[in-house]
């Protein structure tokens, strides 16, 4: 009988200290990749007071929004610090329930096995792996496959495509407990077969078909749930990139059939994308939110896409837009509580002003006049990097009422000028935003400790990081400045991730260009 999870759980982070009081890494080997001098020793300094402030504030809010950023920030600085800190949210984790413990567990030990990648302790942790929560509403999945397949990872990295059997074997023990981990073992397939391509194809598709063969023999003849179809359509859509496509042609059939089955009032999800022209794909249910979430790999196929199309009309458009690629901003997920049209569009909008800055302007255009402004601005730092000329002129156009604006208002619209002055590498002129910026934000939170509801407020976060990515020297000493507060442990924890990228963080993604307005 397998041991619960909890109890692997606990043995592990008695190893995991026992391995790290033998360590002898040089420091130069651990601080590989992070920032020198200064910003270093400052990113610390910083990070350390946000876990500080942490660890005043309720255990939930910890798991959900501070600790696990601060492990992560802190692996990539101090990996002894960031064993420490997985430790303790491994630790507290046993006090959540549900799938925040379910989550929190797996981000704990898939940073303790990354910070110290032993192939035994990977291999007994598979071995003795529990499913004990039900798969929650929100996940097409279960959870811990993101942590089996970090794990099925590492083995390979290690072994290669020797360790595959190993990785089957284990996978079979996972799927008698009801959840075969497909994706992981596909995706540790392609992990082993890397350094093949371009010189012995057919041993990397040799390689694929040994992996693809038993698991569609497995799906084909096991009991399955929606959960397994997903997982097995994330096999497919990977395996294919390197297996000719006749040869996964007959699972996807397989696939798609089972899909078409499914209970939509058991399984709900909906899908959003958008094409590389700004075009809007949607579906309502999960049959056909995850067959365009396929869709790329389905579109392969013009027989099966023709049948969908003729007995699924409302699938009729949004395959034949992924026959061009797969959508940008895609996701597939539970639906939300259905938003008001107003919300609606101003989501679209912000969504779509990194795929068509036009499109997008023309969606906000269509908000009430009390909402129009604030998604203007969202728009503006958004495309500020690309197209700063044209962001400027939105803000210019919010300006133009000339109304009076509260502290609230002008920490919002000072951001968004500040992302066009750095973008435009305006350093006096930015320096003078922040400092206005800052001084409103002081005001709005003064105001909120004396009422003592204090909570992060509309442009305050974006005005934080392009000052920390700009002008450090001025925009360290404004969050340090603070009361704790959960809004200061994230502003610092920002501040600390920043900064241990080792380099400023571009507002530029590509050369610079004009964006045209649309003629009149």
């Amino acid at each position: 009988m397998r041991r619960p999870l909890y109890t692997v759980l606990a043995s592990f982070v008695l190893i995991t200290n026992l391995l790290e009081a033998q360590e002898t890494k040089s420091q130069s080997s651990e601080s590989r990749g992070a920032p020198a001098g200064g910003d270093t020793t400052t990113a610390i300094s910083l990070l350390q007071q946000s876990h500080d402030i942490g660890q005043q504030l309720p255990v939930p809010v910890r798991l959900m929004n501070l600790l696990p950023r601060q492990v992560e920030v802190a692996s990539r600085l101090r990996p002894d610090l960031g064993r420490e800190w997985a430790n303790e949210l491994l630790t507290l984790s046993s006090q959540a329930k549900g799938s925040l413990r379910t989550s929190t567990q797996n981000a704990a030990i898939g940073m303790l096995i990354r910070l110290d990648p032993d192939p035994g302790r990977v291999l007994a942790m598979l071995h003795s792996l529990t499913f004990e929560e039900p798969v929650p509403k929100w996940a097409t999945s279960p959870p811990e496959m993101q942590f089996v397949n970090q794990l099925f990872q590492i083995v390979v990295q290690h072994d290669g495509a020797s360790a595959l059997p190993l990785l089957q074997q284990e996978a079979e023990h996972l799927g008698a407990q009801g959840h075969y981990p497909y994706a992981a073992l596909g995706y540790a397939a392609m992990q082993a077969t890397l350094k093949d391509w371009g010189n012995d194809n057919q041993r990397a598709i040799r390689v694929l078909q040994t992996v693809l063969d038993p698991a569609f023999a497995r799906y084909s003849q096991s009991p399955h749930s929606y959960y397994d179809d997903f997982e097995f359509g994330r096999m497919l859509q990977v395996l294919a990139g390197g297996l000719p496509f006749d040869s996964v042609q007959p699972a996807l059939r397989l696939l798609v059939k089972n899909l078409l089955a499914t209970d939509t009032s058991k399984y709900q999800f909906e899908f959003n994308g958008y094409t590389r022209d700004g075009k809007t794909i949607k579906a309502h249910n999960a049959i056909d939110a995850t067959i365009l979430f396929l869709g790329t790999l389905v579109s392969r196929d013009p027989e099966l896409v023709q049948q969908l199309q003729s007995t699924r009309p409302e699938l009729q458009t949004p395959l034949e837009y992924t026959k061009s690629g797969p959508p940008r901003s895609m996701s597939l997920g539970p639906p939300w509580s259905p938003p008001t049209p107003e919300e609606q569009t101003r989501t679209d909008a912000v969504r779509l002003s990194t795929v068509n800055p036009e499109a997008a302007i023309a969606q906000a255009q269509q908000l009430p006049e009390d909402q129009r402004a604030g998604t203007m601005l969202d728009i503006a730092r958004h495309i500020a990097g690309d197209y700063p000329e044209r962001a400027a002129e939105l803000i210019a156009e919010i300006q133009v009422g000339n109304k009076p604006i509260n502290d609230e208002t002008s920490v919002n619209l000072i951001s968004a000028q500040a992302f066009v002055a750095a973008a435009q590498n305006k350093k006096n002129q930015l320096r003078e935003l922040l400092q206005d910026g800052f001084e409103s934000a002081n005001r709005v939170i003064l105001e909120q400790q004396r009422t003592g509801d204090i909570h992060f407020f509309t442009g305050l976060g974006p005005l934080v990081q392009v000052g920390v990515d700009n002008d450090p020297d001025l925009t360290i000493p404004f969050i340090e400045s603070l009361s704790p507060s959960f809004v200061k442990a994230q502003l610092l924890l920002t501040a600390a991730s920043d900064l241990s990228m080792g380099m400023r963080v571009p507002l530029r993604s590509q050369p610079q260009q004009k964006a045209e307005k649309p003629a009149q």
